[in-house]
């Protein structure tokens, strides 16, 4: 597993095949090849993101792409479009995008993964 410290800024394209926490700021592309990517309340991505899993508790400025699922936490602050057969999007947490949920036609035969939908506005 990988931490991203709070004082560290990565600006650049980031590559991994372990689980990543982003207490920092990363700036570019995130691409987890394995392992789950989580984005800790004090960080942030202004990042396009693809993988398989994605947590978010800080913010998040771009596009998430997942084959798996995407978790907004209560302190989520998004922005962009989630690409996901599975989202959860906890009460509390801000979203401002499209999702797309287009991908997986398995899920839509046995019904929606949604555990929870309820958001406040703003």
């Amino acid at each position: 597993m990988t931490t991203l410290g709070p004082s560290l800024t990565i600006t650049g394209d980031v590559t991994s095949q372990e689980d990543v926490t982003i207490h920092g700021k990363v700036n570019g592309q995130i691409n987890m090849q394995q392992g789950v990517l989580v984005v800790a309340q004090s960080g942030v991505a202004e990042a396009n993101v693809q993988g398989s899993k994605v947590t978010v508790h800080g913010k998040v400025s771009g596009d998430i792409t997942v084959t798996e699922t995407v978790e907004l936490a209560e302190t989520a602050n998004m922005s962009g479009t989630i690409t996901s057969p599975s989202l959860v999007l906890k009460e509390g947490a801000v979203f401002n995008g499209m999702i797309d949920m287009s991908g997986k036609k398995a899920a839509a035969k046995s019904g929606p993964k949604l555990v929870e939908t309820v958001a406040k506005a703003g």
